[in-house]
């Protein structure tokens, strides 16, 4: 069970870069793959490549403050 570890993580980030100012970066990336073996790789647009390709969407979460950014999830 990651849950312990999870909350753990989100209260150190908010200690070190929490507060009004921070912000909340979600952000996905594509990865263009070949072969059938990936999980979730699908026809879909890849911002990497400009036009639609079998790649796998990856979600990133990210809160941040100033220049300091903490990777949540």
């Amino acid at each position: 069970d990651a849950t312990p570890l999870e909350t753990e993580l989100l209260n150190q980030a908010d200690r070190l870069v929490g507060g009004r100012d921070a912000v909340l970066v979600i952000d996905d990336t594509s990865l263009p793959k070949k072969g059938e073996r990936s999980v979730g790789v699908a026809a879909q647009y890849a911002s990497a490549l400009g036009n639609t390709a079998n790649c796998q969407t990856l979600v990133s979460l990210t809160l941040a403050r100033g220049e300091v950014p903490v990777m949540v999830a």
